[in-house]
């Protein structure tokens, strides 16, 4: 019996289940199929951040008191895809079997699927941390005949772990991508030495295999950062400067609220190079400025990574101001309130001092591929539902595993005999807590 499809619905749900079939950035992520989200509200919804609560003693058998400060981060769902389909008469009776319409849906359903995953990457470059080998900006292996692919290796590939762990990330549902080459030379470093049975299934089935508890997926969907024209700096005597002391900022105050993103702030440098540029996604560290481990209550041993969220130009003298990522939050500082919500979220053991030199991530005017490890929370998905149409056959259907949804319609011309048929998604996506992710490139 031919494979014919016999309704609006079943259109919907084919295309749904071929779609998730071809995903790979849309399974790792925190998926949510919001049916509330409409123009009324802007098509934004805002996500609650989690709390954090340090482990208080006060000597004495007394409850030690912490207030919940809770943050929020708007998501907008502003993304649309579609794929449509354009069948004449004499096609549907000429050619358009059920084998071909089996094949025409794969194709488009791969079209969406890439589209959702390209987009879903783009967010690797609000991860602020950045880990190559373990450490910012050390050299990695490059392709000799593409630069801008710097190769990774399977011992390379654990630094990410590493740094989750220090970030006090979850140790369960950890996903890396990285691009095609990386994941040939990953399988190339395991198959030449033991693999164990599950490594062995991995290769067979074209996944990664297993490093640490990270799973590892390869895409070709990793976003291209081009740094800007800036002054790289080398952190201690040369390139940008802090520009003013006490640029620091309390958790209650960036925390975020209705309709505005939390953890970011302004910071004004100097020394970064005459009307020279610095490009959304751009990394930098600041002189002495410490990670702060929230866990242990202690610096952690490596500087504190900053991305950049928009991008900027300095003026003619070389002072810019900059809307990074973390916020600048100096543990054991007080906010009016207590130390409590500065210490849960500190990002960093001290306040950078005025001139405190920067040194930026990678060369200037550089391009290199962004890949990433991340938590499934760091990075949330929003999928909603599309008004049905006034004309023409409809149906709608959403995924409760990914939360993405579908719209089918169909309809036709009378004026060209063409039958249509197209199918529609609206979505949108952020990165929630940027500390649930890291980075995994080097220059």
């Amino acid at each position: 019996m031919n494979n014919q499809f016999l309704n609006a619905q079943e259109y919907a749900n084919v295309m749904l289940l071929l779609l998730k079939n071809q995903l790979v950035m849309g399974k790792l992520v925190d998926g949510e199929f919001k049916d509330q989200v409409s123009n009324e509200n802007g098509l934004t919804v805002n996500v609650k951040r989690p709390p954090r609560f340090i482990d208080k003693k006060d000597g004495t058998a007394n409850l030690a008191v912490q207030d919940l400060v809770v943050g929020t981060a708007p998501l907008t769902v502003d993304q649309y895809s579609k794929v449509h389909i354009s069948v004449g008469d004499i096609e549907y009776v000429q050619s358009f079997n059920a084998l071909m319409k089996n094949e025409t849906m794969k194709s488009a359903a791969s079209t969406l699927a890439h589209s959702v995953d390209k987009y879903l990457a783009s967010q690797f470059t609000k991860f602020h941390s950045w880990v190559a080998g373990g450490t910012a900006g050390t050299s990695l292996s490059k392709n000799a005949t593409d630069p801008t692919k710097v190769i990774l290796n399977a011992s390379q590939a654990m630094g990410a772990h590493t740094r989750l762990m220090n970030q006090g990330v979850p140790d369960s549902d950890l996903n890396a991508v990285v691009t095609f080459s990386d994941g040939e030379s990953i399988r190339g470093s395991l198959l030449s030495s033991f693999t164990p049975d599950e490594n062995s299934t991995a290769l067979e089935k074209t996944r990664i295999p297993l490093i640490s508890t990270i799973d590892w997926y390869a895409t070709q969907q990793s976003p291209l950062l081009k740094t800007g024209s800036r002054t790289q700096g080398d952190g201690s005597a040369a390139g940008g400067q802090i520009n003013g002391a006490n640029q620091n900022v309390n958790y209650r105050s960036v925390k975020g609220s209705a309709g505005v993103k939390g953890m970011t702030q302004s910071l004004i440098l100097d020394g970064v190079g005459n009307n020279a540029t610095v490009k959304a996604g751009e990394v930098f560290t600041i002189q002495n400025c410490f990670a702060w481990d929230w866990r242990n209550q202690q610096a952690l041993e490596y500087l504190q990574q900053f991305t950049v969220t928009a991008d900027a130009t300095a003026d003619g003298s070389g002072n810019i101001t900059l809307t990074i990522s973390p916020a600048i939050i100096a543990a054991g500082t007080n906010d009016g309130v207590s130390t409590d919500a500065n210490n849960a979220f500190g990002t960093v053991d001290s306040v950078p001092a005025d001139n405190a030199f920067i040194q930026f991530a990678g060369a200037a005017s550089t391009s290199m591929r962004v890949k990433a490890a991340f938590q499934k929370r760091a990075i949330s998905l929003v999928s909603t539902r599309l008004e049905m149409p006034f004309t023409g056959v409809a149906s709608f259907v959403s995924d409760p595993d990914t939360g993405l949804a579908i719209r089918y319609w169909r309809g036709s011309d009378i004026q060209t005999g063409a039958h249509i048929h197209r199918w529609d998604m609206m979505y949108g996506a952020d990165v929630l807590d940027p500390f649930l992710g890291t980075r995994v490139c080097g220059q």
